[in-house]
C-alpha cells in the first residue's frame, strides 16, 4: 500500500471563486452584478484558475521542501514563553538603612531526585526602604472615596517620632461613636511600593469596645497609581495587596500590622479642608488609610472610637516580579574568519526576547567591544551597518551576507566582522516553557547570598509559561502566512499577526468600524483598529483570578510594536485587554441513583469552569465567543450533559461586578457581554439533591 500524501491545501477552483465572490458585498458593496458575464467575475475566475494551478503544484511538494518553503517566506518556530510570578524576600530583621535586591537575583524550587530545580530571576531592582511617617491625618466625616470637601485634623507632629504621648493625650481616630466613612491616614515619605510594611500601633486598651477582633468593621486601603483610586488591602495571601496580620485586635490594643504593598502603590497629593474651612497646604506622600465600613448585619460595630497613643514603622522585606529563566553574561562566541554570512550559536536556548543592552558585541582594534544592533532581516542593511540576526528558538546568531545581483555585482547586506576579531554576547536570558508554572510557596531557594535576606517564597503560583511551537503547528501557519504576506490589512490579518507576535498571546479579536458585532456605541471611529488580547494561562480548568488574566504592559507594548511594522500607515492601532464578565452559577441538581453525589457535584463544577472560560469555554471548546451573551439555557445544557445528573431543579446566574471583592450581584437570567467581552467563572455553588 502506497504511503498517503499530505494535502497541503484542499481548496479547488470553485471553492476559490465562491470565497472571492462572498467577499464582494464586504469590500465592494456597490458591485451588485455577480453574473458570469460581468468582467469582474471573469477576472475572479481567471485568478482562481491561476491559484488552483499553484495549489496543485504545492500539493506535489515533498514535506522537506515544504518546510524549506516555509523558511523562505519567513515562518519560524515561536520560542517558549516564560512563566511569571512574584518573589517575596523576607529580611532577618528591620534594618536602619535601605536594602537593595539587585535585578537578576535568582530564586529556585527545591531540587529532587527526579526533577531539576526550576530557576526564576527578578525583572526589576527592589529597594526595601526605611519608612518615615510624615503625616497622620484624621477625619470624622462620612465619605467613601473623595476627600476634596472633607475636613481633616492634622496630628502629624504627635506621631512623627514614634514616641508615646503623656497619659490622657491619646488621639481619637474616629468619631465617637464611629460612623461609616470615618478614617485616619498615614502618609509616608519613601516609595514603599513592593515593600512589606510593619506598623506597630499602641492603642489605649479598653474593654467592651464593641467589635469582633477577628472581623472588625474597617478596611485598610492604599492609593493605587495605576487606577488612580483607593484599593482595599485584602486578607488573602494571593491578593495583589495583602494584609498578612493585624495584631491590634480591632484597634483595641498594642500590636503589629503587616502589609504587603503592591507595585502600583503611588504618591499623591491629598486635598481637603482643615480647621475653619482653610484649604490644606501641600501634603504629598505615599498614603495608606484605615476606613470604617458599613457593618454587616451579623457583626457588631464600635461603641466608641479607639484611642491611639503611638506609631512605629519598619520594613521587613519586599516583593518583586520574576520570570522562569536563567541569565548569562558576556558569553564568548568565537573569532571571525572575515567572511560574509558567518553563523555562531549560543550555548543555551531557547533565548527569551531581548532587553535593552542584550546585544552582540564585537572587539575593536583598541581592545574594547562595540555593540551591534539586532534586526529581523538584512533587507534594509547596508555594507557598513552593524547588524545581526538571532533565532530565539535555536540560539543561532547570523551576521551579514553577500548576494550576487542580476547585474553581476555582489552586494553586501550588513557589515563583515574583521578577521580575528572576538565576538561575544553581552547578556541574554534563556528558559521558559510550561514546566515553569509552579505552585505557590515552591520557590524557596535563594541561589545567591544577599545580606540580611533570611528567606524567599512566592505567594502566588507562577503562570503564563508556554512551550515552544511544534513543527506541525508551524506547517499549519504556512498557508495563513502566505495569505497575509506579513501585512495587516483585514481583520483576519490583524488577528493572525497578533498571535504570531508572542507565544504569550492565547486569543486575539480585531474590532474595526465595519465590524458587524460592534455596537454603535462601541464602534471604533474610522481609521481606528482595536485589538483585544487574551493572555495565555497555565491552566484553564479552574477559577481564573483577575491578576492572572490581566494584560501586562510588556506584552501590550510587544504586540503594538509588532503590528505597527505591518499595518497601513493611515491605520490607528489600539491594543487592549478583553472586558471580562465574571459570573457564578448557583444550581440545584438531582443525581441519578447509584451515582456518587460528591463526584457528580465536582464534575459539574469542573464542567462549568471549562465552559465559562475565555480560553476553553463555549460550545466548540476553544474559548467563550467574543461578545456572546450568557443565558440560563446555555448553563442548563452544560450541567444537564454531565454524566450522573438526572435533571436540573434550579439555576441562577449571579454576576460578580468586582471579582477582587468577590461580592455577588443580583441573580439574572441573562448576562450581557460587550463586543470585546468574554465570560469568566466565579466560584460556583452546586447543591445536590440525593436520589
Amino acid at each position: 500500500m502506497a504511503l498517503p500524501t499530505p494535502n497541503l491545501d484542499d481548496r479547488k477552483f470553485q471553492d476559490l471563486v465562491e470565497e472571492a465572490r462572498s467577499m464582494i458585498p464586504r469590500y465592494c458593496p456597490r458591485w451588485t452584478d455577480h453574473n458570469l458575464s460581468d468582467p469582474g467575475i471573469t477576472l475572479i475566475e481567471l485568478f482562481a484558475w491561476m491559484v488552483d494551478v499553484l495549489l496543485y503544484r504545492l500539493n506535489k511538494v515533498p514535506e522537506k521542501n515544504y518546510v524549506k518553503f516555509l523558511e523562505l517566506i519567513g515562518v519560524k518556530l515561536m520560542p517558549p514563553a516564560p512563566a511569571k510570578t512574584d518573589i517575596t524576600f523576607h529580611l532577618s530583621q528591620a534594618q536602619q538603612n535601605p536594602v537593595v535586591i539587585p535585578k537578576g537575583t535568582e530564586g529556585a524550587t527545591v531540587r529532587t531526585e527526579t526533577e531539576e530545580a526550576i530557576t526564576f530571576i527578578t525583572e526589576e531592582e527592589l529597594n526595601i526602604e526605611v519608612p518615615t511617617l510624615d503625616y497622620f491625618l484624621v477625619t470624622h466625616a462620612i465619605h467613601d472615596s473623595s476627600e476634596a470637601d472633607v475636613y481633616f485634623d492634622d496630628h502629624s507632629d504627635e506621631f512623627r517620632h514614634g514616641k508615646e504621648p503623656d497619659k490622657g493625650k491619646e488621639v481619637i481616630v474616629f468619631a465617637d461613636p464611629p460612623k461609616t466613612g470615618n478614617a485616619f491616614y498615614l502618609g509616608y515619605k519613601e516609595p514603599l511600593a513592593g515593600n512589606i510594611l510593619h506598623i506597630n500601633f499602641s492603642f489605649l486598651e479598653k474593654e467592651a469596645i464593641g467589635v469582633n477582633p477577628n472581623n472588625p468593621p474597617y478596611v485598610w486601603e492604599y492609593w493605587d497609581g495605576d487606577d488612580k483610586k483607593w484599593r482595599i488591602i485584602e486578607r488573602k495571601a494571593d491578593a495583589i495587596a495583602w494584609l498578612e496580620d493585624d495584631g491590634t485586635r480591632g484597634l483595641n490594643c498594642k500590636g503589629d500590622l503587616k502589609l504587603h504593598l503592591p507595585y502600583s502603590f503611588a504618591k499623591r497629593e491629598l486635598q481637603g479642608m482643615e480647621g475653619q474651612g482653610r484649604r490644606f497646604d501641600r501634603r504629598e506622600a505615599y498614603w495608606i488609610r484605615c476606613r470604617v465600613t458599613r457593618a454587616k448585619p451579623d457583626l457588631e460595630t464600635y461603641d466608641e472610637s479607639p484611642h491611639l497613643r503611638a506609631i512605629q514603622s519598619s520594613t521587613w522585606g519586599g516583593t518583586v516580579p520574576a520570570i522562569n529563566a536563567s541569565a548569562v553574561a558576556e558569553e564568548e562566541l568565537g573569532k571571525s574568519d572575515g567572511t560574509p554570512g558567518q553563523t555562531f550559536r549560543l550555548l543555551n536556548s531557547p533565548v527569551l526576547s531581548r532587553l535593552a543592552g542584550e546585544v552582540l558585541e564585537v572587539q575593536e582594534k583598541d581592545g574594547g567591544y562595540e555593540q551591534w544592533q539586532e534586526v529581523a532581516d538584512f533587507s534594509q542593511s547596508g555594507p557598513e551597518d552593524r547588524h545581526f540576526i538571532l533565532d530565539s528558538a535555536t540560539g543561532e546568531v547570523r551576521l551579514g551576507t553577500a548576494i550576487r545581483q542580476p547585474s553581476g555585482d555582489t552586494r553586501q547586506f550588513g557589515k563583515i566582522v574583521a578577521r580575528g576579531a572576538s565576538i561575544r554576547f553581552s547578556s541574554y536570558r534563556y528558559g521558559g516553557g510550561s514546566r515553569g508554572n509552579v505552585g505557590m510557596n515552591t520557590i524557596t531557594v535563594l541561589k545567591s547570598s544577599i545580606p540580611y535576606v533570611q528567606s524567599v517564597t512566592n505567594r502566588r503560583g507562577a503562570s503564563g509559561g508556554r512551550d515552544g511551537e511544534s513543527l506541525e503547528n508551524a506547517k499549519l501557519r504556512g498557508p495563513k502566512t502566505l495569505r497575509t504576506l506579513n501585512r495587516a490589512v483585514t481583520a483576519e490579518d490583524f488577528e493572525l499577526l497578533t498571535l504570531e507576535a508572542s507565544p504569550s498571546v492565547a486569543r486575539a479579536k480585531c474590532i474595526h468600524p465595519g465590524s458587524q458585532e460592534a455596537e454603535d456605541g462601541n464602534r471604533p471611529p474610522p481609521g481606528v483598529v482595536k485589538i483585544v488580547i487574551v493572555p495565555a494561562l497555565s491552566s484553564v480548568g479552574r477559577i481564573i483570578k483577575p491578576h492572572q488574566i490581566q494584560l501586562s504592559h510588556e506584552l501590550k507594548q510587544l504586540v503594538r510594536e509588532y503590528l505597527n511594522e505591518r499595518k497601513l500607515l493611515t491605520t490607528v492601532l489600539v491594543v487592549d485587554q478583553a472586558e471580562y464578565r465574571w459570573v457564578k452559577v448557583r444550581a440545584k441538581i438531582k443525581v441519578k441513583p447509584k451515582f456518587d453525589s460528591r463526584a457528580v457535584r465536582e464534575n459539574v463544577e469542573s464542567q462549568l469552569y471549562h465552559f465559562l472560560n475565555p480560553l476553553s469555554g463555549g460550545l466548540e471548546g476553544n474559548g467563550w465567543p467574543f461578545g456572546r451573551h450568557l443565558r440560563v439555557s446555555d448553563v442548563h445544557s452544560c450541567v444537564q450533559g454531565v454524566d450522573g445528573v438526572d435533571y436540573v431543579e434550579e439555576i441562577d446566574l449571579i454576576p460578580i461586578p468586582d471579582p477582587e471583592k468577590d461580592e455577588p450581584g443580583t441573580a439574572a437570567q441573562l448576562v450581557e457581554v460587550p463586543p470585546s467581552g468574554l465570560i469568566c467563572s466565579g466560584r460556583h455553588e452546586i447543591v445536590v439533591s440525593e436520589p
